[in-house]
Order: C-alpha cells, then structure tokens, then sequence
C-alpha cells in the first residue's frame, strides 16, 4: 500500500534476496485464498516486513522451506514461496484492510472542485469493501482503531490542518497498532522474547527476557516513527499532483524547505534504527535490518533527489518548524 517500506536490494545477499521474494509470494497467496482474487492488486512489498519481523518475534526457523509454483504474472519462470505461518496470514488481513482503507481514503481526498482524485476509485472501493469488512472481522479491536485513526485523518484533512506533525500523528498511530504483535489475532501469546545476553532484565540462564507489556511499548514506538516517516513521505511524493489538483497536503498550507523535511524524516528513522535493535530477532535479522538501516534511507534519498528534477519543487518559504 505504501511502497516506502523495502529493502536495499543492492545489500541483500542471494539467499536473503530469495527468501524474502518467497515471503512475498506467500502473502500473495494467502490474500488469495482469504480474499479473492481482487484484493491481490493492491499488495505491496511493505507487507514481507511485517511478516519477517512476526517471524523473527515468533522464533520461526531461520532457514526457510520453499514451494515452486508457476505465477499468472510471468508463467515461464519458476517462483518460490514460504510455508504457510502466522505472521504470513496477519500481513495479508493487514495488506487487505490497508488497501481497502486506501481507496476510501481516496474517495474523501476530492478536488477543490470536490470530485474525487482518480477515475475508478469509488467503483474499486465498493469492488473491494467485501474483503475489507472481512479484514475487519478477522483483526478484530485492532481494525476498529485503524479505523478510528482513519478518521482522524479525515477530520484533519476537512479542517486544512496545516502542521505536519499533527497531520502525521493518526498514521503513526495505525502504524503503532498494526505493528503491535503482542495482541495481534494469531500471534499473539506465540511471541518469544528471550534474547541474547548482555541487555537489561535476564532470567536465572542470563538470557534477557523481554515482557509483553515491554515488547508492546517497542513495537508501539516503532510503529508510530515509521508511520510518520511514511506519511511525511508520501506528502512530500504528492505534493506535485496535489498542487495542481488543489488536493489537501499540509505541505502546501505551510511549506518546508528540503532541508527540514529531510532532518525530520531523518530523526524517526533514527529512533526507528534505535529501537529494531531492542527486539529479539531469532531469524530474517539481517533482511529486517537491511530495511530499517539501508531501505528506508534509501527510500528518504529517492524522494528528495526527485525534489531535485527540472520542475519538482516544494513550496518555497521554509517555515518556523512542523
């Protein structure tokens, strides 16, 4: 859904490259059989993190067994795929409801002639609400707060908030919950928290464990830093169309320069750095860390250098912060 969340190809090691390829293959067909066919174009690579870190918490083994299929999309080439899982199944519901509370959010983001952006976005909505209201079922309390942090953006987006940081805060929040595994249908109570030694609190073998409630309050932070890095981004990625659609971006209400944005950017990627590091990883590490430390800069470096291009800017007075 948000394209934001992948890895640095260019660092990933053959096997590493090959596995998280399966886990995207997995994901794909678990939305089928959940979801339908439909639902399937709406999946993004940003739903493998999610999978690879429930499977790094949930002590999965860290060799991975594949399954060759053929694929509709290129049927002359061989693909792989994980075995079915937990964290595989709750990436799909999550890929589900994002994609459908994608197209709503399309719907409410009109004009400022008040039709709404893009040709087909409410037959799509209505052609993917079934499956959505099904994600809903399936993830339960969590799906009622994206919700309501979807609306909460609606409501800053109808009052034109123009600070950045407020408008940032509901996909923080989404964000925070989603990648909350602790209480996440399936996974939860299936965590393994015992880490390797040499950190805070540890048990009578000298192996650090971490509680639920601790693992809650990281997952929750981490959450909430990398929404922001994907809102952020993602205002700065429309702020083209949205200029000439008239389209709300707080950008356009209150501009920053280039240099803000990025040190903004830069201090949630920062504390999202610091906190992975927190988790107890039991396998996919070095994929995981490849996209916090490397994707996700990556990601930041591609979105200014487009700023850069011959007709991209942002607005061009720098205001007195976010």
């Amino acid at each position: 859904m948000f394209g934001y969340i992948a890895p640095l190809k260019s660092e990933l090691k053959i096997r590493e490259y090959e596995v998280y390829n399966a886990y995207y293959c997995a994901i794909c067909h678990a939305v089928k059989r959940r979801y339908g066919e439909l639902p399937r174009l709406m999946l993004s690579y940003d739903s493998v993190f999610i999978a690879m870190l429930a499977a790094g918490l949930m002590g999965e083994p860290e060799t991975v067994s594949f399954s060759t299929f053929r694929c509709l999309n290129n049927p002359f080439k061989k693909r792989n795929e994980t075995e079915p899982s937990a964290g595989i199944e709750y990436a799909a519901d999550v890929m589900a409801l994002l994609g459908w509370l994608s197209l709503k959010d399309k719907k409410e983001d009109k004009d400022q002639d008040g039709r709404i952006k893009g040709a087909g976005v409410s037959a799509a909505e209505t052609l993917l609400r079934g499956a959505g209201r099904r994600a809903v079922e399936r993830l339960g309390k969590k799906a009622r707060l994206c919700l309501e942090c979807v609306y909460d953006q609606w409501a800053l987006e109808i009052a034109k908030t123009d600070s950045l940081d407020r408008a940032a805060h509901p996909t923080g929040r989404l964000m925070a919950e989603l990648l909350d595994l602790t209480d996440a249908p399936g996974i939860e109570g299936c965590l393994s928290l015992n880490a390797e030694p040499g950190n805070d609190s540890k048990n009578g073998n000298g192996r650090k464990v971490l509680s639920a409630p601790e693992a809650s309050h990281i997952l929750r932070e981490f959450g909430y830093h990398l929404g922001r890095y994907i809102y952020i981004m993602d205002a700065i990625d429309d702020i083209e169309k949205d200029r000439k659609t008239g389209a709300y971006n707080p950008l356009l209400l209150r501009p920053e320069t280039p240099e803000i944005l990025k040190t903004a950017i830069s201090l949630d990627l920062a504390r999202v750095g610091e906190l992975i590091n927190k988790l107890p990883l039991k396998c996919h590490k070095s994929i995981v860390n490849n996209i916090v430390y490397f994707g996700l800069h990556a990601k930041l470096d591609e979105v200014m250098a487009r700023l850069e291009k011959p007709g991209a800017r942002l607005p061009e007075q720098g205001s007195s912060g976010l």
